[in-house]
């Protein structure tokens, strides 16, 4: 058993050495659970197999550029997961991305089966995806454009609207990359005009030209960045519902921040980190007024009891009409 376990583990470690450009070693201890020298033992069989492996000293090891075996076979598992893939990314709003994905998986398809094949086209009508994104007007190949600038380290020029549709401003951004949150796509860049991290909207970029300056400043990661800036803008919210109602918020709750509940033997306290701004979680709560409170913060408790009455005397207004 251990044998099996052992030769598995490097052949994962092989095609992994396939799929990157660098392979860290503290990536491959940390994924498989073992010591580095068993990662060593590893990848000297490899060697001694005949894959040329390339040491790069501090980032890991790769596969010398050009060595490539024919492909490798897809399990069951493995071709219906493409054939979802598939059918997700044809709701993909972004044309460059849906165009590139299509690309990527064509080639991945002519390395099936004939009978792989079949099966795929035999299962197109058992599947349905009925979620459609929104459609967005985007730059043309924005997507493209920022990651590339992202990599290569390049200035960028955006003229830029904001959310109150003022009229739209120069900005010149050092890209850090992009990233998709509550169904917008967003470019994370350090902002000169601000001297700061910002997210912009992408379908808010009127224009984007990349400059042929290079900046020099090197970014933290995007995951870093986008937790960072999360951390630092979001309202802690605390409602009370009745347990018997309770799953009704379930549905929803989590595009504003939801933590963790606590349940009573009449209620459930919920915890949340709202991201968007409080009043639209008010709003949202609204529907749930007669079944639960906001407990915290006491402005936004304050902010539903003015938006009832508001709402009350437009109703007895409209009595009279």
């Amino acid at each position: 058993m251990e044998n099996i376990k052992k030769f598995e583990r490097i052949v994962h470690i092989f095609f992994l050495l396939q799929s990157r450009a660098v392979l860290p070693i503290e990536e491959l201890t940390e994924k498989f659970q073992v010591t580095r020298r068993t990662i060593y033992r590893d990848l000297s069989i490899l060697e001694r197999a005949g894959i040329p492996l390339v040491n790069n000293p501090g980032a890991g090891y790769s596969i010398i550029d050009g060595f490539r075996l024919p492909p490798s076979r897809f399990n069951e598992g493995e071709v219906l997961s493409v054939m979802i893939a598939e059918k997700i990314m044809r709701n993909h709003e972004t044309e460059s991305v849906r165009r590139n994905f299509e690309q990527v998986l064509t080639k991945i398809k002519s390395s099936f089966h004939s009978h792989q094949k079949h099966e795929i086209l035999h299962l197109q009508d058992k599947l349905l995806i009925k979620e459609k994104f929104d459609a967005k007007d985007y730059v043309s190949n924005i997507m493209d454009t920022l990651l590339k600038s992202a990599v290569n380290k390049k200035l960028t020029d955006i003229l830029y609207k904001n959310a109150k549709g003022d009229k739209p401003n120069l900005r010149t951004v050092e890209p850090v990359g992009v990233f998709n949150e509550n169904g917008n796509w967003y470019l994370l860049a350090y902002c000169h005009s601000r001297c700061d991290y910002r997210n912009f909207r992408l379908d808010r970029i009127q224009k984007l030209d990349v400059q042929e300056k290079y900046f020099e400043k090197d970014h933290p990661s995007i995951n870093e960045l986008n937790e960072r800036l999360h951390s630092q803008y979001f309202t802690k919210i605390t409602v009370t519902v009745d347990r018997k109602y309770a799953h009704f918020l379930s549905f929803e709750r989590d595009d504003f921040g939801y933590v963790k509940e606590v349940i009573t033997s009449e209620t459930v306290l919920m915890y949340f980190n709202c991201k968007s701004h409080p009043a639209s979680f008010v709003r949202w709560f609204l529907r749930f007024v007669d079944v639960g409170e906001i407990t915290e913060p006491a402005h936004l408790k304050e902010e539903l009891s003015v938006i009832l009455k508001a709402g009350m005397m437009r109703m007895g207004k409209m009595a009279f009409i």
